[in-house]
């Protein structure tokens, strides 16, 4: 009993001990601001994260098309931008709506999410806003989208990337902060790729927001 008790206590600690070389070497942990602290931010990564989630941020390779990332705020020293990779350098982004448009090629909804709907707080209001989530394959991968459950007229957005630039498109399409606000950003500043939540706003105790992969 006892060599199986030690047997134990060294698998742990071997665990406890790659878990933070992992951290240190590969991972950045992060936290993604609240409504409170910066609505826009929180309403702009529906439905894909939420104010409060833990995350963690793949800090080595290279981030490309498709990828979810955090970048340095070209408007806000010391702030933080989160989007997804829709265009790099050399290439040409249309947004019609919710819908992306890359070098002419469309990247629309497959099918809607297993709940259909998303609800948000508007940033300027703080009314509950009513989004329809549904998830569209890009990048070799595929990712959930929120947009307007009732579409109207929209205004289109095209932009040529320039050089070791990135254009960041928000997962929601309708309360974004993304290029389409405040322009493409360098590349270099996309330090992090956003692969892993460890828990949402309401802690360990929320399993539904607890321990799973970001795509």
């Amino acid at each position: 009993m006892e060599k199986l008790l030690k047997f134990v206590m060294w698998v742990f600690g071997g665990f406890i001990v790659l878990a933070l070389l992992g951290r240190a070497l590969l991972y950045e942990q992060w936290i993604v601001p609240t409504s409170e602290e910066d609505p826009w931010m929180a309403a702009s990564v529906a439905p894909t994260l939420a104010g409060g989630d833990m995350i963690l941020m793949l800090t080595v390779g290279e981030a490309k098309a498709g990828d979810l990332v955090r970048c340095e705020d070209p408007d806000t020293p010391g702030a933080y931008v989160v989007g997804r990779i829709a265009g790099e350098s050399g290439d040409t982004v249309e947004v019609r709506g919710p819908t992306l448009f890359l070098n002419g090629n469309r990247y629309d909804a497959n099918e809607a999410c297993t709940e259909p709907k998303v609800y948000v707080e508007h940033p300027d209001t703080g009314n509950e806003v009513e989004l329809r989530c549904s998830r569209v394959e890009f990048g070799g991968t595929w990712h959930f989208r929120a947009s307007r459950a009732v579409t109207g007229i929209t205004d289109n957005h095209r932009h040529e990337v320039g050089a070791n630039k990135v254009y960041l498109l928000s997962d929601n399409r309708t309360l974004h902060l993304d290029s389409r606000d405040f322009g493409t950003v360098d590349k270099s500043t996309c330090s992090g790729r956003i692969s892993f939540r460890l828990w949402g706003k309401d802690g360990w105790t929320d399993g539904e927001r607890r321990l799973d992969f970001i795509r």
